[in-house]
């Protein structure tokens, strides 16, 4: 039976935010429809809407035709809808089989003992419709990420799903595990499947996909054949206009690198990147997520040594997994991607979060010096401007860009000299962005060497002294204020140009 999803006038808004504004949607089975859109575009948003994640405000959403209604997972479910997240929801202790059948599984006769074997046969008969070589007994544990990806999948199916929606799949995937997995979608097309397939990368979208659609600023603003347009076409879809961002104090960077970075490799990760910081520049390192940006960001710092290549660092070479605590006692200081499980102690207060990095420093004669660390804590709230109702507040208690401002404020210190940013502004709204910039600024404007890691192109342009574009773990090009060439550095990004 052929089966057709049409979205039609769709709008969704988040209290003044306008998140989704009367978009056009549909995909048809037996083919893969491919969702792009930068940050923010509202592609997420859209498909959690069909997923039944997020309610309409407006619209109509049609199943062959008659209007449907989606207002929880559950009812996405009877209409055949799954989707796959990067973050999978498998369950490593249970097997294959009993993963997919998880929470309707088979029992044996009338009595409370599960079917295991009749469980595995099913799964078994699935993946052998599909050509696939998986034991349904394996525990799920030993499975590596093309193979755990294709148990979501299978759960999907055998739930008699005829549409399934796929975030970033292949942002974990080997190369082989990719192509592993384009081969399961060749088949699931040939099967009738429809799959919306929501990914950055140009050459992936080109070779899979039958229709592309691009979104910015919660509207549809390209969808065509991909047999009918091009990757230019479509990342300049995604940019629109030029941005006008504000105008980057002049700035001579002279003098010798602060950090130099020469052909640094680590399998999986990242192959052959070399970089330089300078005093005083700002370098950004862009790219999509998988790029391997934060891994090598982890490795300059010292907490992880299993690399090739070397890091010099004023001039000296740098003993691989040396620790943080001796790249504090350099003068490095990092601020990592996700600071609610990496970057606070939930459980301390405000105080104590910023005091972390100066206990050393603050003992004197063996005892803390509570006056130097009030200096220190008062100094960097009202330095970063962060909102908070007393130092003695339980961080946990504050809004994410409170916190992302706490994590900067540890390194606000005269002996900072390289500080190393993930993701700096992810989750914060637009508020506690201004004010980060600005931090990071005046850090530049004193001296300190800045290596940050965006995935934000217009972040990236309005920051950077320099950029580094990524493609799966490898440098594509460089580029120098103020020569930015926004579509370029985003067809860098997503592959444009590489091989199919």
């Amino acid at each position: 039976m052929n089966n057709r999803i049409d979205m039609r006038g769709i709008g969704k808004s988040f209290f003044a935010n306008r998140a989704l504004d009367k978009v056009d949607f549909s995909c048809v089975s037996g083919e893969v429809h491919a969702l792009v859109g930068l940050n923010g575009a509202g592609k997420s948003t859209l498909m959690k809407v069909l997923g039944g994640v997020y309610q309409k405000d407006e619209g109509v959403i049609e199943h062959n035709g008659r209007p449907i209604e989606i207002n929880a997972p559950s009812d996405a479910g009877k209409a055949g809808i799954s989707m796959i997240h990067q973050e999978l929801s498998l369950i490593n202790e249970l097997t294959v089989a009993g993963n997919i059948f998880l929470g309707r599984e088979l029992k044996q006769g009338g009595t409370p003992f599960l079917d295991k074997r009749e469980m595995a046969r099913q799964v078994k008969m699935q993946l052998d419709r599909f050509g696939l070589s998986l034991d349904p007994n394996k525990p799920v544990r030993e499975l590596n990420s093309g193979e755990k990806q294709i148990v979501e999948i299978i759960r999907a199916l055998m739930s008699d799903s005829w549409l399934i929606v796929m975030d970033e799949p292949t942002s974990a995937l080997s190369e082989e595990d990719k192509d592993r997995l384009f081969e399961f979608i060749a088949r699931m097309k040939a099967e009738g499947i429809a799959i919306i397939y929501i990914s950055h990368h140009m050459p992936e979208i080109f070779s899979i996909a039958e229709q592309v659609t691009v979104m910015r600023d919660g509207v549809i603003v390209l969808s065509e054949r991909t047999l009918d347009t091009t990757e230019d076409a479509v990342i300049h879809s995604m940019t629109g206009e030029e941005l006008e961002h504000f105008v980057k104090p002049h700035k001579e960077i002279e003098g010798d690198p602060l950090l130099s970075v020469q052909d640094l490799c680590k399998s999986g990760a990242y192959d052959q990147v070399s970089l330089e910081v300078r005093p005083g520049e700002i370098v950004v390192m862009t790219g999509l997520r998988g790029c391997g940006a934060p891994e090598l960001a982890k490795a300059i710092f010292g907490l992880d040594g299993d690399y090739r290549g070397t890091v010099q660092y004023k001039g000296r070479p740098l003993k691989p997994g040396r620790g943080p605590s001796v790249a504090v006692r350099d003068g490095m200081g990092l601020v990592t991607e996700n600071r609610d499980k990496n970057g606070i102690l939930p459980p301390l207060s405000v105080r104590d979060n910023i005091a972390l990095p100066f206990l050393e420093k603050s003992v004197r004669a063996g005892l803390i010096d509570g006056g130097y660390i009030d200096k220190v804590v008062d100094k960097a709230i009202r330095d970063t401007s962060t909102k908070t109702s007393s130092p003695d507040q339980e961080i946990r208690f504050l809004s994410g860009g409170n916190k992302q401002k706490i994590c900067f404020s540890r390194w606000l210190d005269e002996d900072l000299e390289l500080l190393i940013l993930l993701e700096p502004t992810r989750g914060i709204d637009v508020h506690a962005k201004a004010d980060i910039y600005r931090i990071i600024e005046d850090l530049a404007e004193r001296g300190v060497g800045i290596l940050i890691l965006s995935y934000e192109i217009d972040e990236v342009i309005m920051l950077a002294d320099r950029v580094l574009t990524l493609y799966q773990g490898q440098s594509v090009s460089e580029y120098v204020y103020p020569n930015f060439e926004k579509d370029q550095m985003l067809a860098d990004m997503a592959g444009a140009g590489q091989p199919h």
